[in-house]
């Protein structure tokens, strides 16, 4: 009599045993956050989880979709994750849902129950996960009481202004320091006409353009004074290579200069002294390129 009980005793062990571990969700909980408090707007978020034996899969489409769940209910967001335990699979399913119930006092509301599905060996389990019951209050009262003369809540406070100041001296900056690359990139390429650097062969040029084909004395003067006031002092050929120095845009020129200068020695040191339209096209000619590489034009 004693052997049977024992016997009966464990095959009741055993048959809990293998029902517990052929169980096929070993474990359900569902977490939520506190059930009052809530406003319209705000973010309400749900955890789901599930402990299933290996091969057991969750049906995705029998979670609820995002978007609108009521009238005042919306799913925003949805996160599943899947991983392995020792026993089988763990799904962590998180919902965030957005409350936009304005209610004119504290009332109880409830986010809706729904079935989870699980298939596995083409036999299907389902979970049903409950539905979760909260309170939501407004977020003013209707009127504004008075207690002994005072206002019982105070009046909504204006929007604070955003400092733009640091802004505006970035700006401000940023501007100026752009003016001043500007100016030194149009003083560079000889845009300020207006300033005396861009000025010394600009009046000459003028006068040798409206000069007479037999004015060659006044036509070298204007040319020499020009190159003067450039060097600062009066320039003779033999100074060339220094005023190069000083001004080594002007080498370019080298060639003309020396024409001009032996051209003028034989104007004023020479009997054989000649005028003609080629000799004072070229005398304006250079005049020409001394104004173009005093503005920055070559």
């Amino acid at each position: 009599m004693r052997f049977n009980l024992i016997l009966v005793f464990i095959c009741l062990v055993l048959s809990s045993c293998s029902s517990s571990i052929n169980e096929p969700i070993t474990h359900f909980q569902v977490q939520t956050p506190r059930p009052f408090g809530y406003v319209i707007g705000d973010e309400i978020k749900q955890r789901i989880i599930i402990e299933t034996r290996d091969g057991m899969a969750l049906q995705y489409s029998s979670i609820p979709g995002k978007g609108e769940m009521t009238r005042w209910l919306n799913l925003n967001k949805i996160k599943i994750d899947k991983s392995k335990t020792g026993k089988g699979l763990r799904y962590q399913i998180d919902l965030t849902y957005q409350l936009f119930y304005a209610p004119l006092e504290v009332k109880m509301l409830e986010i809706p129950r729904f079935t989870l599905q699980f298939r596995q060996f083409g036999n299907s389990i389902e979970k049903t996960v409950p539905r979760w019951n909260f309170t939501t209050a407004p977020l003013r009262e209707l009127a504004i009481r008075k207690q002994e003369g005072k206002e019982y809540m105070r009046a909504d406070t204006s929007i604070p202004l955003l400092d733009t100041q640091p802004s505006i001296n970035r700006l401000g900056l940023s501007l100026l320091m752009a003016c001043l690359f500007g100016a030194y990139l149009a003083w560079l390429y000889g845009v300020l006409t207006f300033l005396p650097k861009y000025q010394i062969f600009k009046r000459p040029a003028r006068q040798l353009a409206k000069s007479s084909q037999g004015d060659l004395s006044s036509m070298l003067d204007i040319m020499h004074k020009a190159l003067n006031n450039l060097n600062g002092k009066p320039l003779f050929k033999h100074q060339l290579n220094s005023f190069y120095q000083r001004f080594p845009n002007y080498q370019q020129l080298n060639g003309e200069l020396v024409w001009f200068f032996n051209y003028s020695n034989q104007h004023y040191f020479s009997t054989d002294s000649r005028s003609n339209k080629a000799e004072n096209d070229k005398i304006i000619a250079l005049c020409q390129h001394c104004l173009q590489i005093e503005r920055g034009k070559r």
